[in-house]
């Protein structure tokens, strides 16, 4: 498990934990849920994530709340 912050550009993973409930509760309304699945497509500061073919940007500071589980590639 790594935080959101530290994947790499194409790499896809699933949202395993959040920091807090807070954060939990805030992100859900952009799609970013425990178990959904997203994949890194940029890093210019923001993390910028695909999920369900929705682009969202999420915060430096806030990426490293989120924490992930890389997916293998196959």
């Amino acid at each position: 498990m790594v935080s959101l912050c530290e994947l790499e550009i194409g790499q896809e993973a699933e949202i395993s934990q959040f920091l807090d409930t807070g954060i939990k509760f805030n992100t859900q309304r952009f799609g970013l849920f425990e178990g959904g699945k997203i994949k890194c497509i940029a890093k210019p500061g923001p993390v910028i994530v695909e999920i369900s073919r929705q682009v969202v940007a999420v915060g430096k500071n806030l990426s490293k709340k989120i924490f992930v589980d890389i997916c293998e590639n196959k």
